[in-house]
């Protein structure tokens, strides 16, 4: 998607032509931030311009289309317009901030406080919606337009005209209001119980309890406050044992990830927490392995644990999240090479990305735990254990049960989430499973 385009319509008013040229200047601001951030010449480089550039493609697009639909219909024009401009200008300054500073030292928590750490989400998601809807009402529209032709005259009545009017005031703040809902959600937590049946399971081992969490991403709004409350939910749901599948962190500020370890402190289990990492948590992987073993976390970095529950064994292994490189299979497969081969000891397997789930190795676990997706982050939830989402549509394992052959993964709506669009329909998740034989 190119950028926006700069070249001058006659049409535009001065102030649409300058907002043209601020989202020009922005980008071009990200660029050499990503460029100097990344050295100026590096192979991740490629892929920060291509993500900024595909990302504000559509973001300057849907701009101006709003800017244009409030002047063309009279909404806001002279210096009501010129007052939107540089109110979405001061907003635009506040997500790029947030954006090149998130994974930063710089002492900016201003940012990220509870009255400002949503200002970039909330404006970025509301540009996707309105991007988004555009995509899907222009060939609706010229359905519309070519059935109208056929029929009754095109031209609409004045009854007609003003309810269309009355739609199009709504319309415009209507992204604003549904990406605004998205902060309730988000932070919705739910505990999910589910039954999951499997396969080779030990009969002594029927009704054991595992709760799942994923994608903390502590940072930001994700404080003390709401990780206690998950730790809380935890321990009431009274699991025999936890298991985390990464991405524990977000933000790079000062003492950031301190909530996280308290509050992963206080969490109950007979049987400990387990986990893996994720692709957020490779900035100094041994601090944060460490971190977490003093609260009471054990991450398995392509490690096999032996457990005793119930006076049988159980198998719990750990990968690290391996990118998405065409021989993901053989990294895999060599994480697991020191592993025991399998027996008929049941093996829980956490590996943070869910994708992974085709190149995992044939029977190397009973039951895979995955999040990463944070559920499908957007879509409509039609049951705690259905949905329909952008991640889904796409093929990608979203939430939920997925089988391939005597394996089974369940993939976790997660509990936070990271960067933009905020969650727009998919709440947040504790999952309880119970595992069952038969």
């Amino acid at each position: 998607m190119c950028m926006v385009n700069v070249e001058m319509n006659r049409r535009d008013s001065a102030w649409i032509r300058l907002s043209k040229w601020w989202l020009v200047l922005l980008t071009a601001v990200m660029l050499v931030v990503a460029a100097y951030a990344s050295r100026f010449f590096s192979r991740p480089l490629v892929a920060i311009i291509a993500l900024i550039l595909l990302t504000m493609g559509p973001f300057g697009h849907a701009r101006l289309w709003l800017m244009r639909f409030l002047e063309r219909h009279g909404y806001a024009r002279g210096l009501p317009l010129a007052a939107l401009v540089f109110l979405a200008a001061a907003f635009d300054a506040v997500m790029v901030s947030q954006l090149l500073t998130a994974r930063s030292n710089l002492s900016l928590s201003w940012l990220v406080s509870d009255g400002m750490g949503w200002v970039g989400p909330v404006w970025f998601s509301a540009h996707a919606i309105i991007f988004f809807g555009l995509a899907f009402a222009r060939p609706i529209r010229a359905l519309r337009r070519r059935f109208s032709s056929q029929g009754e005259s095109s031209e609409p009545s004045l009854e007609r005209r003003g309810f269309l009017q009355g739609v199009g005031r709504a319309s415009v703040g209507l992204p604003f209001v549904v990406s605004l809902s998205g902060v309730e959600t988000s932070y919705d937590f739910q505990v999910e119980e589910r039954e999951v049946v499997v396969h080779n399971w030990p009969p002594r081992l029927d009704g054991l309890r595992v709760a799942h969490l994923s994608d903390i991403h502590v940072g930001g709004a994700m404080d003390l406050e709401k990780l206690n409350q998950v730790a809380a939910l935890t321990n009431a749901a009274k699991p025999d044992l936890v298991l985390h599948t990464g991405d524990f962190l977000t933000h790079r500020l000062p003492g950031f990830d301190e909530p996280l370890y308290e509050a992963l402190g206080k969490v109950q289990v007979p049987h400990g927490q387990w986990a893996c990492l994720g692709n957020h948590d490779f900035d100094n992987p041994t601090r944060l392995v460490g971190r977490l073993a003093g609260c009471g976390v054990d991450v398995l970095r392509n490690r096999l644990q032996k457990i005793d529950v119930r006076g049988e064994r159980i198998e719990i292994g750990g990968l690290d999240f391996a990118g998405y490189s065409p021989n993901r299979s053989e990294i895999y497969v060599a994480g697991m090479s020191r592993w025991p081969d399998r027996s008929t000891v049941p093996r829980l397997l956490l590996c943070h990305d869910p994708s992974a789930f085709a190149n995992l190795p044939d029977g190397c676990a009973d039951l895979v735990f995955s999040g990463h997706t944070h559920g499908g982050h957007v879509g409509v939830q039609l049951s705690p254990s259905s949905a329909v989402t952008v991640v889904g549509m796409m093929g990608i394992p979203d939430q939920g049960i997925f089988e391939r052959g005597d394996m089974k993964m369940y993939v976790t709506r997660c509990v936070g989430f990271y960067g933009y669009p905020i969650r727009l329909g998919i709440p947040p998740e504790i999952a309880v499973l119970t595992l069952r034989s038969k």
